[in-house]
């Protein structure tokens, strides 16, 4: 009983802890290097999410109350002519974001490949360096991962909505097992897109590789992903808050900057992290083979000595 609540506070406490304090010091110990990262890729990449974020908030709202009306509309030509109406938005907002996913896509990459790759760098005790990395495969891996996303994508939402009606108990519960589960997909995610940069592997491989190094260690890679989750979470939260308290044309740019900047941070220390964890993880998964193996060759040699 005692192990096993050992096993769960080294877990749930211990191995986060330490995988951020191990991130920390290659931070830390690699400023150079990491700053260029985030001046390059995951600040540029911060500003045109945020810029999509606030050019597109007085649309989405505009097709959310469209929706809504829609609903209680009196008559069904009324309600036709609002959906309708409330489609051409839609899909005038859905062009946006598309324009913008093709922008961000390269830098995602580049952020992802070159955080990546200078963390392996450092972990292996060699010159951080980006150079020399294979870009393709995590291309295509990042195209995968994001087409998993977008399939999961209205899961969470089938499952409040099929519990609509319900206890308050049961809706409650829907919504934690799809918060818990769209959690979960991402630290397998982001564990596979590693997997992809670090190893050469691509696609549903790497995903595969990726999860199958989580073995015994999924509740910490659960911790590790909810943590970043909630962090970008609230900084979303605040710029929402932002834009409903106020214009977006109003919105001061020292809370734009600031927000961005912290935004930029949050997604450099995540990959940073994620690596840390897979190569923490990779080690373990290494030496798990590597004992039996050995195992094997003393029993052999024990037996032969017998003969």
């Amino acid at each position: 009983m005692l192990e096993a609540k050992d096993a769960l506070l080294r877990c749930c406490f211990v191995s986060p802890l330490k995988i951020l304090c191990d991130s920390l010091t290659i931070l830390r110990t690699n400023k150079l290097l990491f700053c260029s990262i985030l001046f390059f890729t995951t600040l540029p990449l911060s500003f045109l999410t945020f810029t999509l974020t606030i050019s597109t908030h007085a649309l989405r709202n505009h097709v959310f109350h469209l929706e809504a009306v829609a609903r209680v509309a009196s008559t069904r030509v009324e309600a036709r002519h609002i959906w309708h109406e409330s489609r051409v938005d839609a899909l005038s907002l859905l062009r946006t974001r598309a324009l913008f996913t093709l922008l961000c896509f390269p830098l995602s990459l580049a952020a992802a490949v070159s955080a990546v790759h200078a963390t392996v760098s450092a972990v292996q005790a060699r010159p951080a360096t980006v150079r020399g990395a294979n870009w393709k495969r995590p291309a295509a891996t990042v195209l995968f991962v994001y087409l998993v996303l977008m399939a999961f994508a209205p899961v969470p939402g089938a499952l409040a909505a099929a519990t609509v009606g319900s206890l308050l108990w049961a809706r409650l519960v829907a919504r934690a097992i799809g918060s818990c589960a769209d959690v979960y997909l991402m630290a397998v995610l982001s564990m596979g897109l590693v997997v992809s940069v670090a190893e050469d592997r691509v696609g549903w491989e790497a995903i595969r590789v990726g999860s199958g190094l989580m073995e015994g260690r999924r509740l910490c890679g659960w911790i590790i992903s909810a943590l970043f989750v909630l962090v970008s979470g609230l900084i979303n939260r605040k710029m929402e808050l932002l834009l409903e308290n106020q214009d977006s044309a109003e919105i001061g740019v020292w809370d734009k900057s600031v927000l961005i900047c912290w935004y930029a941070l949050v997604v450099l220390v995540s990959y940073v992290v994620t690596t840390v964890f897979y190569w923490d993880s990779r080690r373990r998964h290494d030496n798990a083979i590597k004992e039996p193996q050995d195992d094997q060759i003393e029993d052999c040699v024990a037996n032969s000595s017998q003969l």
